[in-house]
């Protein structure tokens, strides 16, 4: 019984931590030629189920979100918000929260239930909150893993 409880209690830290470890994420759109771009893009962030605010910087294209508290991430949903409003993404920068201290060149690892591979020409020290760049073409991952660097 006394087990069932620390396992119940280590799965349920474990989930918070899982929901936490992506704390916002900015996004540069291309093609927008007008405000009305930029306000479709807007709508259609602000419909995404786990996206809490939107704000835009009209003169650079960017859209800065920030997430839903105990709430999972969807890369996969932002990336299709913008495509669907009939844009494409130039850059997703996601800011991230890492125990580990140094980004090792090539290496994969699982954050926010997610695998990435670091993109780096040499290992880099992270800070605690860290803004990251996913590198994946049309932010698809390959082969399940998204690549990234800072």
């Amino acid at each position: 019984m006394k087990s069932r409880g620390i396992l119940l209690i280590t799965f349920f830290i474990c989930s918070m931590q899982l929901h936490a470890q992506i704390k916002s994420a900015e996004i540069q759109a291309s093609g927008l030629t007008c405000s009305m771009c930029s306000k479709a893009i807007y709508k259609a962030l602000e419909k995404v189920q786990f996206v809490d605010t939107v704000k835009v910087n009209i003169e650079t294209s960017t859209f800065l979100l920030e997430f839903k508290k105990d709430q999972k991430i969807q890369i996969e949903a932002l990336r299709d918000a913008v495509y669907d409003a009939g844009f494409a993404i130039e850059k997703l920068a996601l800011l991230m929260s890492f125990t580990d201290k140094v980004a090792v060149k090539e290496t994969v690892f699982e954050n926010a239930g997610y695998q990435f591979k670091w993109q780096l020409k040499a290992n880099k020290p992270l800070k605690s909150e860290q803004k990251v760049f996913i590198v994946n073409k049309d932010i698809q991952p390959a082969n399940g893993i998204y690549l990234l660097n800072f």
